[in-house]
């Protein structure tokens, strides 16, 4: 929403400086194209940078008639419809049936977010994300005493996923266009968490379930892996 927002404002500015370039160039702003920071008359040579464009409009002693000196734009934007991004996460974990320790060993995912803009914010983002679902799947745990008192009040007691939790990520990227928003793009900041928990639990499942155990709440910390494994052996 804030990006649609910001590429709307831009085009605003982008056309008052198309006005603008057109008076110093002696042309037509219907003429003038912008590109790579220059205002340039189509066909031609000629062209004026976005540093000489905006020098003008706020020192506008050489200024079209009737139009308001400053590059400065307002836009807002309301979306149409949602934006649907979409992937497929896999979790390979290896358990140890002893102690119930969980050993997530690889994660692969591949995600549709639309157009990618920037690919190390959204690398970032996909990480966070899968560090926060995975927290949610084997470690972090919200566990009330009979009285109401929280007794996970500490991150060392919730247990925060670190680095030695994580394995490197394996992230692949599948791309369709947004159809109604100008830039293309699709959410990103929560695709990581919502596919990956139930990755890693059926791929605990899956390990267990030659144990007898096919069923398991989140998160799978090795104290309820264990007792999932002790149930099922009965």
């Amino acid at each position: 929403m804030g990006g649609t927002a910001i590429y709307l404002a831009v085009e605003k500015v982008i056309e008052k400086g198309k006005k603008i370039a057109a008076h110093l160039l002696e042309a037509s702003a219907e003429d003038i194209e912008f590109e790579n920071g220059s205002f340039t008359v189509a066909g031609t040579d000629r062209s004026k940078s976005l540093g000489e464009v905006a020098l003008t409009a706020y020192v506008p002693h050489n200024y079209p008639e009737g139009l308001e000196p400053g590059l400065e734009e307002t836009a807002f934007y309301d979306p149409l419809n949602f934006t649907f991004p979409a992937g497929t996460h896999v979790a390979e974990v290896e358990v140890d049936p002893e102690t119930g320790e969980v050993d997530l060993v690889a994660v692969t995912g591949a995600d549709d977010v639309g157009r990618v803009i920037n690919p190390m914010i959204v690398a970032g983002q996909l990480h966070g994300g899968l560090a926060h679902g995975i927290g949610q799947a084997l470690l972090e745990d919200c566990i009330y005493q009979d009285d109401g008192q929280l007794a996970t009040g500490s991150y060392l007691d919730y247990t925060m996923p670190r680095a030695a939790d994580l394995p490197s990520f394996s992230i692949n990227h599948n791309t369709t266009l947004c159809t109604h928003n100008p830039l293309g793009v699709k959410g990103v900041g929560e695709v990581g968490s919502i596919g990956i928990p139930p990755a890693v639990i059926n791929a605990v499942i899956d390990a267990l379930r030659p144990l007898g155990v096919d069923d398991m709440t989140m998160p799978a910390t090795s104290q309820r892996v264990w007792q999932a494994i002790q149930q099922a052996q009965g």
